[in-house]
């Protein structure tokens, strides 16, 4: 069975994401504490420190994988070859000071730009996406400390936390922060003599 959900239609209807899928899950007829404990004892889930339930790395990729894969609308990586191939070339060689390399693995990039396209609707084109990339690095003129490494310029997941105390993850995107500025800029005119 295939769901398609959209966040904004159940928020309206008054059923936030969370209850939503909870809801969905015991109209299944799943156990939950059963499901939880499972997914603990698989190393699927871990409990930080404050008792908030965790997706483990793997597990968060397999997930996005899973939904990438599901939605029609998003490229599938095959198609991403050329972009990927485009977008590393234009980061630096090598690894970023205290962090991992600036290109990334090709794996890595094309999930990345899957859940781009799956959060901004597929709107952006490759020519516009490598030219707000080579803008971005070009930036920096060179002095990179504090330029993010590919897969994090174009989406990051940052954990926040609401004005109630909840943890929640926010998708930052630098890349969609150069793609809109662009197209936001005014057009310039050549005057006719």
């Amino acid at each position: 069975m295939r769901y398609c959900i959209d966040e904004n239609i159940a928020k309206k209807h008054h059923l936030p994401l969370p209850e939503l899928l909870l809801l969905m899950l015991i109209k299944q007829g799943f156990n939950i504490p059963k499901i939880l404990e499972y997914a603990i004892k698989e190393e699927k889930v871990i409990q930080d420190m404050f008792g908030n339930y965790l997706v483990t790395q793997h597990w968060d990729e397999e997930l996005q994988k899973v939904l990438l894969e599901s939605d029609k609308d998003v490229p599938k990586d095959v198609d991403l070859n050329y972009l990927v191939g485009q977008l590393r070339e234009l980061f630096p060689k090598g690894i970023k000071t205290g962090s991992a390399a600036w290109r990334g693995n090709v794996r890595e990039i094309k999930l990345r730009l899957q859940r781009f396209f799956k959060i901004y609707e597929n709107i952006y084109s490759d020519e516009a996406i490598i030219e707000a990339t080579k803008k971005y690095v070009e930036s920096f003129n060179g002095n990179y400390t504090y330029m993010r490494i590919l897969k994090y310029f174009i989406l990051k997941d940052e954990i926040k936390i609401d004005e109630e105390g909840n943890r929640y993850v926010e998708q930052v995107s630098e890349l969609a922060n150069f793609l809109e500025n662009e197209m936001e800029q005014p057009q310039e005119f050549c005057e006719i003599r």
